[in-house]
């Protein structure tokens, strides 16, 4: 025989702890931000629609779009008072939203009339439209590599499918200096971007810009020169940042250096070990820059005690006993980690964070603050099955009986041709 069945929760599981209330910080819920910040902006619409302001010459847009773009300003109006002053913020904002949309030679004029009325008059001129762009002395880097560049800033407001961009000054400057940080990240330390040349057609509705570039010398990895104590041998340090030095060099990658020495000398006990890694550009060979790298490791740590704050109902042997394993046993940043998850995964943790602290005889103590969870959810499901028919069902929970991190799980359903339970 076929059965059919389907629930209709009417009731979500609720959570209820035993955990007297806690004092802290009055964070808001996101959900509760976004309700706050979308009633600010209702009410600036609305003192934008009633306040006492006249929009000429404007075409290319709706007044009611302009109000809403002008909607912070406005609102200061509404509430303080028209001057001067703000009358001029006003003008200054509506014509920068206009030079975004590609009206290069908009020109926008305030006036006060009769003491609290503003009146913003509107030059549009033409809306310029974003011709080619040419780059002049990129001999090493493609020019539709560089296009994607200078054409982010705009291109991230508009459509990939939108086949023409309007031209926006601001933007164009923004993209070159995005192509010269590109640059850079390849290594072409000595680069320079001039200012973007801008060539309006005689009508003003494109404009065809010219981007210079000064590439100069490409840079790459040279030697790596170790010094202080390194310990372990030069090609097996080389070992762990093969990847990097075929790149080309940059100050973000030799900052990667001493991050990845840094990581690997922590998974092997030296817990304290201080890496600095130092280009010295001038001293370049043929483009090949070599890096001096400083390595203090300190001696070789350990695991040691255990201490465990902020806990209420759970025992702090549960957490002792998690580590236990580890003491004596040399610091690993890994292992540490895996014991932090496995404790999370636990569910019995708001929060947990694990503070190794050195001490005598080279140990580190894991000075160990956590905030537990509600541990105790009580649940109610009301629904209704095509064989079983009305359907009734209680469930309890327990992640932490009697403080000893032990789950306890009961649930009932009662229905129209029987009852089962569950522990």
């Amino acid at each position: 025989m076929r059965r059919a069945a389907f629930f209709l929760p009417l009731m979500a599981v609720t959570s209820v702890s035993e955990l007297p209330g806690q004092s802290a910080v009055d964070v808001k819920r996101p959900e509760q931000a976004a309700r706050e910040h979308k009633f600010v902006e209702h009410e600036e619409k609305k003192k934008a629609q009633a306040t006492n302001l006249e929009i000429r010459g404007a075409t290319a847009f709706k007044e009611e779009e302009l109000r809403s773009v002008l909607k912070e300003q406005i609102a200061t109006i509404h509430d303080f008072g028209l001057t001067a002053a703000r009358a001029d913020d006003a003008a200054f904002f509506l014509e920068l939203f206009y030079r975004k949309h590609g009206y290069a030679k908009v020109d926008v004029h305030y006036s006060i009339e009769s003491g609290s009325r503003l009146v913003l008059d509107v030059t549009e001129g033409p809306q310029a439209i974003l011709g080619t762009i040419n780059f002049v002395g990129n001999n090493h880097v493609p020019a539709e590599k560089l296009f994607e560049y200078a054409v982010g800033p705009t291109r991230e407001r508009y459509s990939r499918l939108q086949k023409d961009l309007p031209f926006v000054a601001t933007d164009m400057q923004e993209g070159a200096d995005l192509v010269h940080r590109y640059y850079v990240g390849e290594g072409y330390l000595d680069s320079l971007v001039d200012a973007p040349q801008y060539h309006f057609s005689a009508d003003g509705a494109r404009v065809d810009v010219t981007i210079p570039v000064h590439e100069g010398r490409q840079y790459f990895f040279g030697a790596l020169i170790f010094r202080g104590n390194p310990v372990y041998d030069g090609a097996t340090l080389r070992g762990q940042m093969v990847d990097l030095l075929s790149q080309p060099y940059t100050d973000r990658r030799v900052d990667d250096i001493s991050r990845r020495l840094q990581a690997y000398y922590k998974a092997r006990g030296y817990y304290s070990v201080k890496v600095e890694a130092t280009g010295e550009v001038e001293a370049s060979v043929a483009g090949h820059v070599p890096v001096v790298v400083v390595i203090s490791p300190g001696p070789v740590y350990k695991f040691g005690e255990v201490n465990v704050a902020g806990l209420r109902r759970l025992r702090p042997s549960y957490v002792y006993n998690r580590f236990a394993s580890l003491r004596g046993k040399t610091y690993s940043p890994d292992v540490l980690d895996e014991k932090f998850r496995e404790l999370m995964r636990t569910g019995l943790f708001n929060v947990l964070q694990i503070n190794p602290q050195p001490e005598g005889e080279n140990y580190l103590r894991l000075d160990i603050a956590a905030e537990e969870a509600k541990a105790k959810e009580f649940g109610f499901s009301v629904g209704y099955g095509s064989y079983v028919g009305g359907i009734v069902g209680f469930s309890f929970a327990d992640r932490d009986l009697f403080g000893y991190g032990r789950p306890l799980i009961t649930s009932i359903e009662v229905s129209q041709r029987g009852y089962k339970g569950e522990i």
